[in-house]
């Protein structure tokens, strides 16, 4: 029997033997299925840990996760916006590989390598074994899941239990059987569980299923309602705390366009301190263009009706939060990582339009050239520090310990980073708290070269002492000529030109006056 018809029966309770017949078999699908997923393991693990954490990371490495379990659930309870799961996994697994770098995105990363084979399963339950295969590649190289793949997140277990729960919505839509309901219910429940944006593909599966199915949807649809009511209450709580409030303070114009980039070519802009570019999205935005046109106008009915249901999920992913954000600002959460469960099916439906029977070669050419691409960015952001999150650990190393009090300036983002690199006992200062802070040097980190600060933000005491580059980053040193201390002009040096979207302020070796 063939592996690739093996795979494409995947059941839970016979998986063993049917990986072992798939072994057997030997067939060139299978194998290039290993390739592929050995190629994310690769793209996913080589640089795992050469990134520095950057805020959000910080969040769960040292606030949620520092401590017991009891103190992780009630963190997460109130310091965060997500659901629990990721962080109760996320806490069994540091106990075995700690929260260094690499141990702690390694869940992330077998997360996102999992991935692959599920859109390989999905193409072949909609087309045949050549869609699945190119879902397959264009999920291993596709920049923004490489991205979440290595971000100590939730964000690659979301698209991974999304990704399930399509596949098995895909099946009880076609099967109507109990037990491809089920499993769907079980997919469904956990990514809810990992992120409440997940309620969207959910809720559109869900409507279908009893649509087409009735009564047969009925234990799936229990499970997810069962899971949803146990979340509400915490998800009531963490709304009212705000936690996602500043994602409103950017126009919804701006955030959508930065969802087409960001879908295309990952985290280029402000999650790593850079202005949101569009043109590195166009080549594969245009190829994904290209293939959609050629389903439309070449593809066949049964190619056409193939797609439609990814198309259709990944549509009302997208859309519903956005109606949701129109009608209701207060209630506006359109980010790109939060619509992330719309991108596998998307990518999908991508591979199918470019197995079209009647446009084979332009198909060859639009998916060869996406992937291609596709590839060469995510090896060129793995060698680009500009494309990286910005490096806090080696800016740490270069400031090292303080010989005496000490202000450092830098982005607001990058402060917990910093501080949790530092290992000084540094802590954020802000105007608003009104203590007289008295230090002896003032570092400046900016995002690349920029003038020096006016004198009068630094006050006429202090004199520059050093400037030195950290990749990208500028450290730009002032201090005292004598070894007393002078009063910090906090409002002051918070408005120094830095290249950020905003300025904060970390002291160390210091007390309030």
């Amino acid at each position: 029997m063939e592996a690739a018809g093996a795979l494409g029966r995947w059941r839970p309770e016979g998986f063993r033997e049917h990986l072992r017949e798939a072994v057997r078999a030997r067939s060139r699908a299978f194998w290039i299925v290993v390739g592929l997923t050995a190629l994310a393991a690769g793209l996913r693990l080589a640089t795992l840990g050469v990134q520095s954490y950057h805020h959000d990371e910080i969040v769960t490495a040292s606030r949620v996760l520092r401590g017991s379990f009891g103190h992780a659930m009630n963190v997460v309870g109130f310091s965060e916006s997500a659901p629990p799961l990721y962080y109760v996994l996320a806490w069994l697994w540091v106990q075995m590989v700690g929260t260094g770098e690499f141990g702690l995105r390694s869940l992330s990363a077998l997360a996102g390598i999992a991935t692959v084979p599920v859109a390989y399963l999905i193409g072949v339950e909609l087309r045949d074994r050549r869609a699945g295969i190119l879902a397959a590649a264009l999920v291993a190289v596709n920049p923004m899941l490489l991205w979440y793949s290595q971000e100590a997140r939730s964000y690659s277990l979301l698209v991974l239990f999304s990704a399930i729960g399509v596949l098995y919505f895909l099946r009880a839509l076609d099967s109507g059987r109990r037990a491809e309901v089920l499993w769907w219910g079980v997919a469904s429940a956990l990514a809810l569980a990992t992120h409440y944006f997940a309620i969207f593909p959910i809720i559109l599966e869900a409507v279908w299923l009893l649509w087409r199915r009735g009564r047969a949807a009925a234990i799936g649809i229990a499970i997810v309602v069962v899971t949803g009511i146990a979340l509400a209450p915490l998800a009531l709580h963490q709304m009212l705390r705000g936690h996602a409030d500043w994602i409103g303070e950017h126009s919804l114009g701006h955030r959508l366009w930065e969802v087409a980039v960001t879908f295309a070519v990952g985290e280029i802009g402000e999650v790593i301190a850079q202005p949101e570019r569009l043109a590195p999205a166009i080549v594969p935005l245009a190829a994904i263009v290209v293939a959609f046109a050629l389903l439309a106008w070449r593809g066949g009915r049964s190619e056409r009706r193939a797609a439609a249901p990814l198309l259709v999920i990944a549509g009302f992913t997208v859309a519903a939060p956005l109606a949701i954000a129109v009608l209701h600002p207060t209630a506006d959460f359109v980010l790109a990582r939060n619509l992330i469960p719309a991108l596998v099916p998307l990518l999908v439906a991508v591979a199918i339009a470019t197995t079209l029977r009647r446009a084979r070669r332009a198909g060859i050419a639009v998916v060869t050239v996406l992937l291609a691409y596709s590839l060469g960015f995510v090896v060129l952001a793995g060698t680009t520090p500009s494309l990286q999150r910005v490096n806090w650990e080696s800016v740490a190393d270069r400031l090292g310990e303080p010989q005496a009090p000490r202000a450092m300036v830098t982005w607001t983002l990058g402060e917990a980073s910093l501080r949790y690199y530092l290992s000084t006992g540094s802590f954020q200062v802000k105007a608003s708290e009104r203590f007289p802070w008295y230090v002896h040097e003032i570092d400046f980190i900016s995002n690349g070269d920029v003038p020096p600060p006016a004198r009068r933000l630094v006050g006429p005491r202090f004199a520059q002492a050093g400037y030195e580059s950290v990749g990208p980053l500028r450290i730009r040193r002032y201090a005292l000529r004598d070894p007393e201390v002078a009063r910090l002009r906090l409002r002051w040096v918070k408005r120094a030109p830095l290249n950020f979207g905003s300025n904060g302020v970390l002291v160390d070796g210091i007390g309030p006056g």
